[in-house]
């Protein structure tokens, strides 16, 4: 999921006033933040079972 650091400031509650990865409420995986090109991306992990 992609957006700027505004929305992503709107979206978590939180301030992210620096480039780097950041814990966000309910997440399973870190954001990360490139303040210099105004964009967070937040990857979730994705697990792959095969049943009988």
């Amino acid at each position: 999921m992609t957006g700027t650091v505004a929305q992503w400031q709107v979206w978590t509650g939180m301030c992210l006033p620096t480039t780097g990865t950041y814990v966000i409420p309910d997440g399973l995986s870190t954001l990360s933040i490139d303040v210099e090109r105004d964009t967070g991306v937040y990857v979730e992990p994705n697990v792959w079972m095969q049943h009988r």
